[in-house]
């Protein structure tokens, strides 16, 4: 051993010190991680320093919770930025308990399968009134209009312990919203058809009740307003593992996190004279904008037709006016989007959201910034 290796720790101590084991150091090394300090270039041999000891305790807690290699990498670059890693511990937190309301109602699924003539069993919920149609107001727009994929055309009701989530979603979007009440009965899901959908809307308008109650069953949907009851039977079709889509198509930790306000970027695109360009989908002719950065890392319109030159990214000044920093510089992004699509996702436009990317031809999401459970995925267009 030589002087410098005295005063490092060997694989093994690094091991014992952690609680990874020595295959998992190797792995978290070849993945750059967590590169030990020295590594001897005759035995190959990894060694690290007295400092590294706290990352890898890091890593351990991590993995043993499940966190994704690409999660872990970013905590343990953001971690002297304790609310960096706190956001990614909370998004894995959240995926942890999705994935245990799922598989509850796969679980209640199973059991009716086993024993079909089991009473039926009711979840029943009690949420604010108010929330409930923001909820419907922010999915609504993403509901499918094929006739020919059916699956699509309604709005999907997931009941977890602490409230509900709606999706929707038309191949081209995603929207998903959530409402936190009060929860009595199991995790359960229906599909409801969008006609009823848009009569639940109307009933919410109700005054005279702060809250809605809903009872959900496998075979119908009540919503209770006022008195005024509304009851609706849920589509026959399994909705897509929306969840699954989300994981495969966005990252766990995007390359752009870019924060703006709402109604500096509806008004910018519903301007005179916004720079849009056209394409055709299916037959139908779409007006598209695209969203770039200017040289402070602030969310802005470009010209859609223009190019990216070492002066940056061609486009209107003060697009979305918003506040806040972005990845790259000003020629390091710019994607192009649906400008209906993009205006249904930003809802009435007010307050501060989150524009999430990872480049031009990924999915992009628009988050509110104070409600993580509120977002829209759309898909970008080619230019």
């Amino acid at each position: 051993m030589t002087a410098v290796e005295s005063e490092l720790r060997s694989i093994g101590e690094l091991a014992r010190a952690s609680g990874l084991t020595v295959s998992a150091l190797r792995f978290y090394d070849r993945s750059g991680v967590l590169a030990p300090a020295r590594v001897d270039p005759v035995t190959g041999y990894r060694w690290y320093t007295e400092e590294q000891v706290d990352p890898a305790r890091l890593v351990a807690g991590l993995r043993r919770v499940g966190m994704p290699l690409a999660g872990i990498a970013e905590a343990l670059r953001n971690r002297h930025r304790p609310a960096e890693v706190h956001r990614l511990l909370d998004a894995h937190l959240r995926r942890l308990e999705d994935g245990l309301a799922d598989a509850r109602r796969e679980l209640s699924r199973i059991r009716s399968l086993i024993d079909p003539e089991e009473i039926i069993v009711t979840t029943r919920l009690v949420l604010s009134r108010t929330d409930l149609a923001a909820a419907v107001d922010a999915v609504r727009f993403a509901v499918g209009a094929d006739p020919g994929l059916p699956v699509l055309s309604g709005v999907l009701v997931e009941v977890e312990p602490d409230g509900v989530r709606l999706v929707a979603t038309d191949r081209h979007r995603l929207a998903v919203a959530r409402v936190g009440g009060t929860v009595d009965g199991p995790p359960v899901s229906a599909l409801l058809p969008v006609a009823a959908v848009d009569e639940l809307r109307a009933l919410l308008d109700l005054d005279g009740a702060d809250t809605a109650e809903v009872v959900v069953a496998t075979d119908r949907v009540t919503v209770t307003v006022a008195g005024r009851p509304l009851t609706a039977v849920p589509l026959p079709y399994d909705f897509p593992d929306y969840r699954r889509l989300l994981r495969a198509q966005l990252g766990d930790v995007p390359t752009y996190r870019i924060p703006f306000d709402g109604a500096a970027l509806r008004a910018a695109l519903t301007a005179d004279g916004v720079p849009v360009c056209h394409r055709a989908h299916e037959g139908v002719e779409h007006e598209v904008v695209a969203l770039g950065l200017d040289g402070r890392g602030e969310l802005r319109l470009v010209d859609p037709d223009g190019v990216v030159d070492a002066g940056g990214v061609e486009g209107v000044e003060g697009g979305a006016g918003a506040a806040g920093a972005g990845a790259g510089g000003p020629d390091a992004l710019r994607v192009a989007v649906n400008r209906e699509y993009l205006l249904d996702a930003l809802g009435s436009g007010d307050g501060q959201l989150v524009l999430e990317l990872d480049g031009p031809i990924a999915p992009l999401a628009v988050r509110r910034a104070d409600d993580a459970h509120a977002f829209s995925v759309l898909m970008p267009v080619r230019l």
